[in-house]
This record gives C-alpha cells, sequence and structure tokens, in this order.
C-alpha cells in the first residue's frame, strides 16, 4: 500500500508514554532496540530527516498527538483508490516528515508510514468518530509491544476522513482531489 518516502525524526526526538521507563518511550531507541535484536542495521535516527513535499503543501491538515508529542499532517484522498488517503505528518518541532498512506472502511482507519519511502516504519489503527476525528494506537512494526496512542482531527475546514455515521447531504465538506503532478511517480532514491 505504501509508494512513498517518509521522513525520520530529528536527532533527539522522541515519543513517549506513561508506561515506559520513567514515563519516556523514545521511538528511534524502540526502533533500534527491535532492528538490534533482528541483527539488522540501524535504518533511522539522526542519519538524515526527509524534507516536507511541495505536492502535499496544499492538502488538508489533521493535528493532533501521538504518544505525548505533537503532530501534524498533510493528508488528500489518492486519485486512483477509493477510500484512501496519502500524505505525510511531522512530530514536535516539525524539522522532517514521514510519508502516509491509509484507508478507511466502516468507520475502521488503517495507515502505515515509512520514513524512509519504502518500508514500513509505524502502523496505525484506529476508529473514526463522528466528526472525522480519529482515535486509536500506532504499533511498531518490527516490535508489537511497543504501542502509542494517538488522536488526529480535522483542521481548518476540509474533512479527508469522513465520520462513520455521517448521514447525506450532512453539509460536511470534503477535501478536494490532490492536485495533478507532473513529477514522476519512479522509483525512490
Amino acid at each position: 500500500m505504501l509508494a512513498t518516502p517518509f521522513a525520520a525524526l530529528a536527532a533527539g526526538d522522541s515519543l513517549s508514554t506513561a508506561g515506559g521507563q520513567g514515563g519516556s518511550l523514545g521511538i528511534n531507541d524502540a526502533i533500534r532496540a527491535g532492528e538490534s535484536r533482528r541483527g539488522t542495521t540501524l535504518s533511522t535516527g539522526p542519519a538524515g530527516v526527509l524534507v516536507a513535499r511541495p505536492e502535499y503543501a496544499q492538502y488538508p491538515v489533521y493535528v493532533g498527538t501521538l504518544g505525548d508529542k505533537p503532530v501534524r499532517m498533510r493528508v488528500a484522498p489518492k486519485s486512483d483508490t477509493r477510500d484512501s488517503l496519502q500524505g505525510e505528518y511531522s512530530i514536535g518541532d516539525g524539522k522532517g516528515v514521514r510519508l502516509l498512506s491509509g484507508e478507511w472502511e466502516n468507520g475502521n482507519f488503517l495507515m502505515e508510514e515509512s520514513d524512509d519511502g519504502t518500508r514500513v516504519s509505524g502502523n496505525w489503527d484506529g476508529q473514526i468518530d463522528r466528526n472525522g476525528a480519529v482515535r486509536g494506537t500506532w504499533t511498531d512494526p518490527y516490535d508489537p509491544a511497543i504501542v502509542l496512542p494517538f488522536f488526529i482531527r480535522p483542521f481548518g475546514g476540509y474533512l479527508v476522513i469522513p465520520p462513520f455515521d455521517m448521514a447525506p447531504n450532512s453539509g460536511v465538506t470534503y477535501a478536494p482531489p490532490p492536485p495533478k503532478s507532473s513529477i514522476s511517480t519512479g522509483k525512490s532514491r
């Protein structure tokens, strides 16, 4: 499902939950620990940060939290797939982004993120409420024991993720389709 690159967290950024040691669970530390147990090399961390994509700059915004960190998402419907979205999000200070690809059905919401454009670096699973807000959990794909709560809601007037119980003619304004890009979607670097 994921075809676009995601940005890694900047060095020192971490997400935390109340259940971690001393109240803090660093997402980069958790990924490093999981990759270490699997015998792979580190794929996230201070090596680099993906920059925001210009073609996503006009996408509608969702705001909320992941763990105890603020997140800001730019998402829009995919032009080629029904009930799906694509975009990017930043954590905290917004120094970099991670790419997003998701879908919804019958009030359920699933989304994958990638910090390098090729591998899944997080799974979002939640429920959509009557206002189009989504509440659920983020899970590390390499260590399913690492779970963070999330909450995102539409910001600025456009609703991309429709409310589950939305009635026809309810006055909900959907986001416009993403602009057609002249940029080739060939293999990412």
